[in-house]
């Protein structure tokens, strides 16, 4: 007497992807209790994706002031290590950061000159800061903190200026917008030192990069600036969990897809429609899962930093 050992694995797959009489030509995988369990599924990963968002950032004001006191907190730690006097806070640099970012923003651009010629320093002059020596880093589309201090540390240019001497004051502004049609997250990091006697004033930007994007500028005298451009991944907990979250919605509608797919073709003249109208509502709830984002940092999770 022989047993085919591999007969009941396979008829278990025909019970759960191909229709056939066994299964009254209605796939486990598709009927309705399978797919409540799927729908259960998305919602609970979409929810608590949402609640874990908001719970760590309620506002983007919370997201600003938070990222903003912690990027001095690690700037200065860099410092600190490389045994550098630490950056003393400045109000004025924050406000001069603060109307950079703005302007971006309002402007739709993401740089260290503006589209009408503005000049970094210019937002410097305007808060009153008059300076010896300034500096500037720009960073676009990070989640953490973190996240733009590491694209930072990884170019030469940026490093420069957050280990450059010649600064004693920093201020930084923190803000969430569009630019080019795509929700953002940018920073925009002002070094400086006081204006003391009549010595000739420097100024000096990071480079460009993407990663989320951060930009900086290079010690330049004369007017003159040099812009490099870098890109990162964002590696940070928030990014990897909305990252993740929507690679697995994308996952189970395909799956819900291809099930559907062969139940309708299979047995193409053997249809129900509830079945059908069943799965479209669960590939429907997968799509808005995964492209519906109620938090922002749902928009900018994915996006590589960029830093100039």
């Amino acid at each position: 007497m022989s047993v085919n050992f591999l007969s009941q694995p396979k008829k278990k797959t025909h019970h759960y992807f191909i229709p056939c009489e066994a299964n009254g030509h209605k796939p486990h995988l598709v009927r309705h209790k399978s797919l409540n369990f799927l729908s259960g599924l998305i919602l609970f990963g979409k929810i608590l994706t949402t609640v874990l968002l908001f719970i760590t950032f309620p506002s983007q004001a919370e997201f600003s002031t938070v990222t903003a006191n912690r990027l001095i907190e690690l700037t200065n730690k860099e410092r600190a290590a490389a045994g550098l006097p630490v950056f003393m806070h400045n109000t004025a640099l924050d406000n001069s950061a603060s109307l950079k970012a703005k302007d971006m923003l309002a402007n739709d651009y993401f740089a260290h000159d503006s589209p009408a010629g503005i000049t970094p320093w210019e937002w410097f002059k305007q808060t009153g800061y008059n300076y010896t020596y300034a500096g500037e880093n720009l960073a676009m589309n990070f989640s953490e903190a973190e996240e733009a201090m590491t694209a930072w540390m990884n170019s030469p240019t940026h490093k420069a200026n957050i280990m450059n001497s010649n600064y004693a004051e920093i201020g930084i502004a923190v803000a969430v917008g569009k630019i080019n049609g795509r929700e953002t997250t940018i920073v925009v990091q002002h070094f400086g030192k006081s204006y003391v006697g009549s010595g000739q004033e420097q100024f000096a930007k990071g480079s460009t990069a993407v990663a989320p994007a951060v930009a900086g500028v290079t010690e330049v005298s004369g007017g003159k600036t040099v812009e490099v451009a870098f890109q990162d991944t964002q590696h940070g907990l928030t990014a990897t969990v909305v990252y993740y979250a929507e690679k697995i919605f994308l996952l189970l509608l395909v799956f819900v897809a291809i099930n559907l797919l062969l139940t309708i073709f299979i047995r193409i003249k053997i249809q129900h429609k509830p079945i059908i109208i069943h799965c479209l509502f669960v590939i429907g709830l997968g799509l808005l899962a995964a492209f519906y984002h109620f938090h922002f940092l749902e928009s900018v999770a994915g996006e590589a930093i960029k830093i100039i």
